[in-house]
């Protein structure tokens, strides 16, 4: 028993303790009984105890040490049981992520909403389940979708529809990754590497069975998307990152890949190689400075080689099976001789880059696409006359070389600065679109009679628009930033034209002369500018717009950011169906009321006080 000291418990002087006999306090003469305290040791708390004390331990305890030495192996297994456990959890965790079955985003539901023409009203599931094709973009501070009912891989004329949004609000916000989740009908999604889509932590398209292409959001990492992507089997197209070689062994998971883009290449990924065993028919990188492992794509049918310093192409040489290439902006490609060891080449562009001649594509007849824009020192474009079997043609950006003639009877669509108009001879022509620097003389498109769509770029005046009305195929005119001094009357009454887009343009009115046109049916002014009888130019819309009440066969009216206020113009307009009026200045909609055939007013922004005038079969957003 170990010492302890002890005290009288009356008077608190020292005791003196002797085996056997009693103890008397020397100081109070007290007497006291000691009795022995026995100890019991128990490892764990326990706050009553009221069992019967266990047997006294026998003097020969083994060490400590022993017994954490037999407790060792136990406590392994354990926890190893537990890693495994926990990490099966964990696992099932993972691949139970709750799948969003409505979107969220303000923006992707208002879209949603109007294209099924829903008002208030949340689409049904199997409404956003026939969407085949999607793709969202946001610039210019608007999002605009791509969308299509028809899938793009079984139909090549899916029709693709376009969608801007114009509530300004809602383009201020970004759109949730996960709610296209609950588009379970996709087999294209495009993300188009796309900043203002919010990437999420928790997804998965394993339900999207039909899903066959994938464009990631801005910096989104591919080990993530080969996590979510379910039956990687069925992916054909891809667009990603490659961050490491990790990431581009990831690709050997997806053995039916045909087309892959690489948006961004780190510097450490060296394992390009691998890539052969994909079998791709169509392949695009951007950054790359070595491309010697390209020639062992022998599949390969479309290559498209974007910002680069290479200054060695001699790998395309051994690239004789390729049907498109595209070289965009390589600084140190001084020459295309390798083009003619491309037999089969169908299409070509070529954008900023230092050639100085393409005449390694002279009498190319596979060519039937070219497209060529910003040679900055290119001395000649002679070899184009040479190409009787295109199609599609671009030349744009400047050129200090003699304009050639170009023959091209089976040329349907060019886009071309003003200066090659005269020089052009195509009478299959359809589309045209021309980059103006000078006041333009329309009459020299008669040549082109079968021309069914004209658009021109940047701003001068129109000349003799009224021959357009010899051409009696056109009924489309797409015109931005034009002049109509002295013919805004026989703009707005051509013949033949049903569509008709003027953006930023300016009109010169005679106040005598109301439009009439019996044949528009789909009329946009973008922030036009004005002036009536010689006078100031205007932006007031609402002096303008009276002199449109006679469109009387419009079925579609646009004037979006503007000063609307009176829409009693429209009184007349009984076939129009649809009026975009976004972000105006209109209060009252009563003239609208007389409409017969008004489907759809699309008024946000506007501070409307009598919305439940409209008839209820008419949706407005």
């Amino acid at each position: 028993m170990g010492l302890i000291k002890l005290n009288c418990p009356n008077c608190n002087g020292k005791l003196e303790y002797k085996e056997g006999q009693a103890i008397t306090c020397p100081y109070c003469d007290t007497e006291l009984l000691l009795k022995e305290n026995k100890v019991y040791y128990i490892n764990q708390t326990i706050n009553n105890y009221y069992g019967v004390s266990p047997t006294q331990q026998t003097a020969h305890t083994p060490p400590k040490w022993k017994a954490l030495l037999l407790l060792i192996p136990v406590i392994i297994i354990l926890m190893f049981l537990g890693y495994f456990t926990l990490g099966d959890t964990k696992t099932d965790s993972e691949h139970k992520v709750e799948v969003r079955t409505m979107p969220e985003s303000e923006a992707l539901l208002f879209f949603l909403q109007d294209i099924f023409n829903k008002g208030d009203a949340l689409p049904t599931k199997e409404e956003i389940a026939t969407i085949r094709y999607f793709s969202a973009r946001n610039f210019d501070e608007q999002w605009h979708f791509e969308y299509s009912f028809d899938d793009p891989f079984s139909n090549e004329q899916a029709e693709i529809f376009n969608y801007t949004m114009m509530d300004k609000l809602l383009n201020k916000q970004r759109i949730e990754q996960k709610d296209f989740e609950a588009f379970t009908g996709l087999t294209k999604l495009k993300l188009d590497n796309e900043y203002e889509i919010e990437q999420s932590e928790q997804i998965s398209f394993e339900h999207l069975k039909g899903l066959k292409s994938y464009s990631t959001a801005f910096n989104e990492s591919f080990t993530k998307v080969a996590e979510f992507i379910g039956d990687k089997s069925k992916i054909i197209e891809l667009t990603t990152q490659i961050r490491n070689n990790q990431e581009l062994a990831l690709l050997l998971d997806f053995p039916n890949l045909q087309s892959l883009e690489i948006t961004y290449v780190d510097e450490s990924v060296t394992d390009f190689h691998l890539l052969h065993q994909l079998k791709l028919k169509s392949f695009a990188i951007y950054g790359v400075d070595d491309f010697h492992w390209l020639s062992s794509l022998t599949d390969l049918q479309a290559l498209n080689i974007m910002y680069t310093d290479a200054a060695d192409f001699s790998v395309l040489y051994s690239l004789s099976q390729l049907r498109e290439l595209r070289i965009e902006h390589a600084k140190n490609l001084k020459t295309v001789d390798f083009l003619q060891s491309m037999p089969n080449l169908q299409s070509l562009c070529l954008n900023y880059t230092f050639i100085t001649n393409i005449e390694p594509i002279r009498n190319k007849q596979s060519l039937t696409r070219l497209s060529l824009e910003s040679l900055l020192e290119l001395d000649s474009l002679e070899a184009i006359g040479s190409l009787s079997s295109l199609t599609e043609l671009k030349i744009t950006g400047y050129y200090k070389g003699i304009v050639p003639a170009i023959i091209a009877e089976n040329l349907k669509m060019t886009e071309l600065d003003e200066a090659f108009i005269p020089k052009l001879n195509a009478p299959a022509l359809k589309d045209l679109t021309v980059h103006l620097s000078s006041n333009f003389d329309v009459t020299q498109l008669l040549k082109f009679p079968q021309l069914e769509q004209l658009s021109t770029v940047e701003g001068e005046e129109f000349i003799n628009i009224r021959s357009l009305n010899q051409l009696p195929n056109l009924q489309k005119l797409h015109v931005g930033e034009a002049y109509f001094f002295n013919e805004t009357h026989e703009l707005f009454n051509l013949q033949h034209i049903k569509t008709l887009d003027c953006r930023s343009c300016s009109f010169s009115i005679n106040s005598e002369k109301p439009f009439v046109n019996n044949t528009l049916e789909q009329l946009a002014l973008y922030k036009p500018s004005f002036k009536i009888d010689g006078g100031d130019w205007l932006n007031d819309v609402n002096k303008m717009m009276p002199y449109f009440k006679n469109m009387t066969a419009l079925h579609s009216f646009t004037m979006q950011d503007s000063t609307l206020q009176s829409l009693s113009f429209m009184e007349n307009w009984q076939q129009i169906e649809v009026l975009h009026l976004e972000n105006n200045a209109i209060s009252n909609i009563e003239p609208l009321v007389s409409l017969p055939n008004l489907k759809k007013l699309y008024i946000l922004g506007n501070p409307v006080q009598n919305k439940s005038m409209l008839d209820k079969g008419v949706v407005y957003e």
